[in-house]
């Protein structure tokens, strides 16, 4: 394998860690838990992006979850494509399996609308680290108010906050107290702000060393969504093959992520809510 052959995968491996909300490999590196959480070194993550070594074919799919990578989208094929590549020295033999991804200028017009979309998310994408998610899941005042902070520009007073979320003034105070601690909030006197409004935070990667804070925050997401309005909700049974369902799951993820679109964090308290977008995907039979 040549250093440029290598390059090609590095390449690939680095816009696609920044498109994902990680500024920098060392900010990626922490913010998954370091080498607890994604099972290397630093420096060894760091060559792969410098184009020094390629990672194990295994290696590859725990780095992409990490990233939050679903490993049937076309990011991940994108960066499938290039370790063979690499490993090769040619993709001639990807290309017999796999026809290449078309301009932009042949797709359909609702690809092109997807692709479009894809692209107004990315550019508002974040990632937060570890330890900032640890904030968020200590309890569920300081999970729903960095959701409300998060969704809200300008300041607002912790009357205005505890009025909206319902929780008692001094628990409000303790939780954006916090989230100001750990850079997630920027508190002055009695009001708050919120440092990601009009950011797409990225939901936090699963790996071993954030097992615990993911089960804290779908325990409180639980409670949340119990004593939520419903808007609406669809429900169908279909019978599909697993081929097919990859392909919905892609078609579902690009419409869940459209409502970000309609996201106006400048909408004022009285004119607008917060709602969840909450699609899941059952397997009925067999109850394996």
């Amino acid at each position: 394998m040549s250093p440029n052959q290598n390059k090609a995968f590095s390449s690939v491996l680095a816009r696609l860690r920044k498109e994902q909300g990680f500024s920098s490999a060392h900010q990626f590196f922490k913010a998954v838990g370091g080498s607890k959480g994604l099972g290397l070194a630093f420096v060894s993550y760091w060559d792969m992006e410098r184009g020094k070594k390629l990672p194990r074919n295994w290696r590859l799919k725990s780095i992409m979850a990490a990233m939050g990578i679903e490993l049937n989208s076309p990011k991940a094929q994108e960066l499938i494509r290039a370790y063979f590549k690499a490993l090769s020295g040619s993709d001639e033999l990807v290309q017999a399996l796999a026809s290449p991804v078309p301009a932009a200028a042949d797709l359909p017009s609702r690809e092109l609308a997807e692709a479009a979309v894809q692209q107004a998310v990315a550019q508002r994408r974040v990632q937060l680290t570890t330890e900032q998610w640890r904030v968020c899941a200590r309890d569920l005042e300081t999970y729903i108010c960095q959701y409300f902070l998060f969704n809200t520009a300008g300041r607002v007073t912790v009357r205005e906050l505890a009025d909206a979320t319902g929780f008692k003034p001094a628990a409000v105070k303790k939780a954006v107290k916090a989230l100001a601690a750990a850079g997630l909030a920027e508190l002055s006197g009695d009001k708050v702000q919120g440092l990601f409004a009009n950011k797409l935070v990225e939901l936090l990667p699963a790996t071993p060393a954030t097992a615990s804070i993911k089960a804290a925050l779908r325990a409180h997401a639980m409670k949340w969504h119990a004593g939520s309005k419903r808007v609406d909700g669809r429900r169908i049974i279909v019978r599909m093959s697993k081929a097919n369902l990859a392909r919905y799951r892609e078609h579902l993820l690009k419409g869940v992520n459209l409502a970000s679109i309609y996201s106006n964090s400048e909408e004022g308290l009285k004119d607008s809510a917060i709602y969840s977008m909450d699609a899941g995907i059952y397997q009925m039979i067999p109850r394996d």
